[in-house]
């Protein structure tokens, strides 16, 4: 008898769950579809802010958002092989000007977004403010790849500024990303990273690191030891959600999100 009960009551339950499951199908064939939610490319420097940008975002907006994040080489090389994102945040300019000359991308979506900081890491405290001494001494040094990332390219010109490029190639360890660089540096793998700023601020954060202790453990690498690391972003051709790339974009260089960019170890820019 108690078997018989069992088997009566999952019975009833699973006439129930497909009540449900039939009431909730009616109801979405009686109401229209939601837009699908926006797809954006995102270069892996900008983990930390664009994943509160896009929680922003959806709340003030409506929509929702997906990311992908990766190297912007690799990011670039999917949407020239067709997938389908809405739109493109490179860490630099060059790749959003060429998908905009190759007709994937919209030439009046083109913007500035942010401009990236570039800063000397170590997961120890640093022993002293020589560029000289620590870049000698180090066994290895941390840099993304200068032919695929553009915090990588300025590693390399602020090398090459301070007279260290020759000096430190065989000490380099080279990641795909700034992300991989910065993981070599965490890991301790590479006693030196040349990373983005937002990262040390973000893991600093993370970790609850005093200021004292956190400025111990990196130095700003001068602005004028390298080229601008400007990051654009466009809105592609392909896209099925123009008007939401626009309004995300809008959103993007609007005043209160560049000074959230800001707080994240970036230099803001102005609303274009």
């Amino acid at each position: 008898m108690p078997h018989r009960r069992d088997k009566l009551k999952n019975t009833a339950f699973s006439i129930y769950r497909w009540r449900v499951v039939l009431i909730c199908l009616a109801l979405s064939l009686s109401h229209p579809v939601l837009s699908q939610p926006l797809r954006l490319a995102v270069a892996s420097n900008f983990i930390a802010p664009m994943t509160l940008i896009a929680q922003q975002f959806e709340q003030t907006s409506g929509h929702q958002v997906t990311l992908a994040f990766a190297s912007s080489a690799k990011l670039y090389a999917q949407i020239q092989h067709g997938a389908p994102y809405d739109a493109f945040l490179s860490a630099d300019t060059a790749k959003p000007h060429k998908l905009i000359e190759a007709g994937l991308a919209r030439a009046d979506s083109f913007r500035i977004y942010a401009q990236g900081i570039l800063a000397l890491w170590s997961a120890t405290p640093l022993e002293t403010q020589s560029y000289d001494q620590l870049f000698t001494k180090s066994k290895r040094i941390a840099i993304a790849n200068p032919k695929l990332a553009p915090y990588g390219l300025a590693a390399q010109q602020s090398l090459e500024s301070l007279n260290l490029w020759e000096t430190v190639q065989n000490k380099l360890v080279q990641g795909e990303n700034i992300g991989q660089a910065f993981q070599f540096t965490y890991s301790q793998n590479a006693r030196l990273g040349l990373v983005a700023l937002s990262q040390v601020l973000a893991y600093q954060a993370q970790i609850h690191l005093s200021d004292q202790e956190a400025g111990k453990q990196f130095m700003l690498i001068p602005a004028n030891l390298h080229a601008p690391i400007e990051q654009a972003a466009v809105s592609l051709l392909k896209s099925p959600n123009q008007d939401t790339a626009k309004e995300f974009l809008a959103f993007l260089n609007s005043p209160d999100i560049q000074a959230l960019i800001a707080e994240f170890g970036y230099l803001s820019v102005s609303s274009s």
